[in-house]
């Protein structure tokens, strides 16, 4: 024998009687409905794309040159702005080189396979297939670019000019070039 609590809404507050039979009956339906909803969230995260942010190859190239002018390059120019023409402040910087620190983390999810030129146009993308032959590498560069970039974030919150272009320079070269030399091919007009 099972009781059940009604609202107390209900005229009839109060433990009503449920028996057994009928309370069988709801276990049943409610694992049912259980086992319907997992299997529906299941089916979701299968078939769930692995980069939902770069999901089919126009798009993805698309989406990924956005990323880099807006995640990377942009926080880049606030740098090279300070260093070259000394404008901004050295905070200014940290925080640039924080954000840049950041975004080179999330580099790789925008680079699926089957997004590189030669399987489109190569005014369309510069990516080369080497980062697909050399995965491992070009996940190195993208980790040495976010750590060259948290070093300089560290040099900048010092407030030395002259410490903060040379970590700049390093930045730049160990960072975008780790990257840019091996796997970015040359620009097609």
């Amino acid at each position: 024998t099972v009781f059940i609590r009604v609202s107390s809404k209900s005229k009839r507050a109060g433990y009503r009687h449920l028996n057994n039979r009928t309370g069988e009956i709801f276990m049943q339906f409610k694992d049912k409905l259980t086992f319907a909803a997992m299997a529906l969230a299941m089916a979701l995260v299968i078939s769930a794309p692995t980069t939902p942010a770069f999901a089919d190859g126009d798009a993805t190239i698309k989406d990924r040159k956005a990323f880099m002018k807006k995640e990377i390059l942009g926080p880049f120019k606030v740098i090279k702005a300070f260093v070259k023409k000394g404008k901004g402040t050295a905070a200014d910087v940290a925080a640039s080189a924080s954000a840049l620190s950041a975004a080179a983390g999330k580099i790789t999810a925008g680079y699926p396979k089957g997004t590189h030129r030669g399987a489109y146009d190569e005014k369309m993308t510069r990516a080369l297939p080497k980062i697909w032959e050399d995965w491992k590498g070009f996940e190195a560069a993208a980790a040495s670019l976010a750590a060259e970039s948290a070093k300089l974030a560290q040099v900048a919150a010092g407030g030395d000019t002259a410490e903060i272009a040379a970590q700049f320079g390093a930045t730049g070269k160990k960072g975008c070039g780790g990257c840019h030399k091996p796997f970015r091919g040359a620009k097609v007009k």
